[in-house]
């Protein structure tokens, strides 16, 4: 060996305490020949221990010659390349030929090999080719078929030969006890598997600062996969870093993972471009630490804990039963809904089945408005000051356009477009008041009681704003509604229809094992946006308890027409959502997270947040209101980014990032809805007179 070739730090096998380092000597003596040494190895503990740089070569190159390296066990339990031969015979296993271990084979995670007594789950491994019973859990780790049957060791002058050894042995080295060891039976030595051919220092990309030493079996937490265990470790003392000795040999790819189509490589933390979200494993779902080690998948930013990464579950379920599908359930309603039309008729057929499950087939509904649909009503309970004309709808009702946007026929009562999918529709004859015929006629005026899974105590009564331009909250979805409402008098609980008459059970694309059973408002993470909701209904997986998707996710529909170009789909994408680099929302221009639900057109590569797409309040922007020299309309103002500038309410100046406000269609005023209700009571006191000037005002 070259003295260019010279490592700059090394353990001697006479001088295990410590270790040496290269650098220049004067006046020293070398331990090993009693030369004189200008330039050799010293201990940086004991001064008194030199080396020369001659005697350090060939102390090298004898340990090389002397230690047998193969892969250690725990080495080649995660080569996923390694293909063993099929059968061996083995001196452990004298009766019988050994054979590999099939995929086939039920091979329990808490069986141990014969020789090591290490998990034999997940590596190369032998067992009995009989199927006899005094044979039936004898495995072998390949790698421990292949340990040669003897060799040097410092510890023992003479060859020592791997043998069984009776009970009450302990390896020298580690203290642990042993079945089978490299032994000498003339100087009681025993050494186990691991010990015999362990590198004692290594260097490690994990942690450039300093090599890392072995140590004997511990309880610590790991700082490279963060888990607590009992196992050997390899410690750098200055910098305080312990690391598990499988973690330290993981292999630095995994070429075919069950889980995933890629390659994985190993990395020592998340790379700085994929630290604005946190960051979860796709195997168990839980969170992945900014700075542990992980497998990482570049081409789809994909990561996975080390210790998932031997899995064979699917991605996101972890060790759960998912074989336990819903096979038996097959009418359960199909979640996302294919658009955002199809909510209304969700809305439509759970209301014949409530209506067949509480009074039976062919009755009318509970205490519907009419039973059929007249030309005209004379007088609706939920719009009495003008008549309703039954029209049909037809495409060229729904194309006006103003600017840039659509103009869309939105019904009164449930807030959901009139299309040529349900075109009857009633108009008022005066101004812009719509109602799906099957709002303004078949809706139940009362709701039973159990009828609605989150409220099941007390009958709920179909109720309206008084105004257009005031909003009730529901209770299960904590959004705002100025459409009709179903309210308990009791608890002064109000539901809109659109989750009154949501499924109690559903099935959804996102968790396709399990179905979703309707959950009462209460406080959980959603499993879509990751955010934490506040008194909400959910759908949650009562065999995966992690699972919760928010009610007003579930309203998402599974794609969406782009807005200049209606042959293209914008579509609903769960994760894993596979993507090499950084996603931007085309609408704020802010990141999206692959690991959450997004919009994604395939055509233009384009992805969107979920929420920048599809709002979520449950509110129609009626048509204006004249007040003297102003016409005022509601809108909804949302800045798009979030370092864009507040909307500001021209009476009090207070900022608003996303809020109903009242516009000025000439001058561009806003107002804040507050403001605007404050400035109406001073104008016209009294609810019912105001309520009845405001009609009026309202254009025809």
């Amino acid at each position: 060996m070259s003295c260019a070739e010279l490592p700059r730090e090394i353990y001697f096998q006479n001088h295990k305490q410590h270790c040496a380092f290269l650098k220049p000597c004067s006046d020293c003596v070398c331990d090993f020949c009693g030369v004189d040494v200008n330039f050799g190895y010293a201990c940086g503990v004991c001064s008194s221990f030199i080396v020369c740089v001659f005697c350090a070569s060939e102390e090298i190159e004898r340990t090389k010659l002397l230690t047998w390296t193969p892969p250690a066990p725990i080495l080649r339990a995660r080569d996923y390349s390694y293909r063993p031969p099929p059968k061996v015979e083995h001196f452990s296993h004298p009766k019988h030929t050994l054979r590999l271990v099939r995929e086939s084979d039920d091979v329990g995670e808490d069986e141990i090999c014969h020789l090591c007594n290490k998990p034999v789950i997940g590596s190369p491994t032998y067992t009995c080719s009989k199927d006899a019973i005094d044979c039936e859990r004898f495995y072998l780790h390949k790698t421990c078929a292949d340990l040669p049957m003897e060799l040097n060791h410092s510890l023992d002058r003479h060859l020592l030969g791997l043998m069984p050894r009776p009970d009450g042995h302990l390896c020298a080295v580690c203290a642990s006890k042993v079945k089978y060891a490299y032994a000498c039976d003339n100087c009681n030595t025993n050494v186990c598997v691991f010990c015999g051919f362990e590198q004692r220092v290594i260097y490690h990309e994990g942690h450039h600062e300093h090599n890392l030493t072995l140590q004997r079996e511990a309880e610590f937490k790991c700082d490279a996969c963060s888990v607590k265990a009992q196992d050997y470790s390899y410690v750098c003392t200055p910098c305080d870093f312990w690391i598990h000795k499988t973690c330290a040999f993981a292999p630095s790819t995994i070429p075919a993972p069950a889980y995933h189509h890629h390659p994985l490589s190993l990395i020592y933390s998340i790379p700085e471009m994929h630290r604005y979200f946190s960051r979860n494993c796709a195997v168990c779902s839980k969170l992945v630490e900014r700075h542990h080690w992980l497998y990482y998948c570049h081409k789809c930013t994909f990561f996975v804990h080390i210790k998932c990464s031997t899995s064979k579950y699917p991605l996101g379920l972890g060790l759960s039963v998912w074989f336990a599908n819903d096979i038996g359930e097959p009418n359960l309603v199909q979640f996302p809904l294919s658009s955002k039309e199809s909510l209304f008729g969700l809305i439509v057929d759970q209301c014949r089945k409530l209506q067949i499950d509480f009074q039976g087939e062919g009755e009318n509904s509970f205490t519907a408005t009419t039973t059929d649909g007249p030309h005209i009503i004379e007088e609706h309970w939920s719009h009495p000051q003008h008549q309703l004309k039954q029209l049909h709808f037809t495409e060229n009702d729904d194309d006006d356009m103003d600017s840039d946007t659509t103009r869309v026929l939105i019904c009164d009562g449930c807030i959901q477009p009139i299309t040529a999918h349900h075109p009857c529709y009633y108009s008022c004859v005066r101004c812009e008041f719509l109602l799906h015929s099957f709002c303004a006629t078949k809706l139940p005026r009362v709701f039973p009681s159990e009828a609605f899974p989150s409220h099941p105590n007390h009958s709920l009564v179909l109720q309206t704003v008084e105004l257009a331009y005031i909003f009730v909250k529901c209770g299960a979805c904590n959004s705002a509604t100025n459409g009709f409402y179903y309210h308990c008098e009791t608890c002064d609980m109000t539901i809109d229809i659109r989750c009154a008459f949501l499924p109690s059970r559903i099935k959804h694309e996102s968790h396709k094992h399990h179905s979703l059973v309707q959950c009462p408002p209460s406080n959980f993470i959603c499993s879509a946006s990751k955010l934490r909701v506040i008194d909400r209904v959910g759908y949650a997986c009562k065999s995966c308890p992690f699972f919760r998707v928010d009610i007003l996710c579930a309203f998402y529909p599974s794609s969406i027409k782009h807005r200049y170009d209606d042959s293209r789909d914008i579509t609903l994408r769960h994760p894993p959502f596979f993507h090499e680099g950084v996603i931007y929302c085309e609408i704020c221009e802010e990141q999206v997270n692959n690991q959450w639900w997004l919009y994604h057109c395939s055509e233009s590569a384009h992805s969107y947040h979920h929420n920048c797409l599809q709002w979520h309040e449950n509110v129609k922007l009626r048509s204006s209101i004249v007040t003297g020299a102003h016409t005022l309309s509601m809108v909804f103002k949302r800045t798009k980014r979030r370092n864009s500038p507040r909307y500001i309410c021209g009476d009090c100046n207070k900022g608003y990032k996303c809020s109903f406000l009242i516009e000025c269609d000439g001058c561009g005023l806003l107002v804040c809805l507050t403001c605007f209700y404050n400035f109406m009571a001073l104008c016209f006191p009294g609810w019912v007179t105001w309520a009845g000037i405001l009609r009026r005002a309202i254009k025809p």
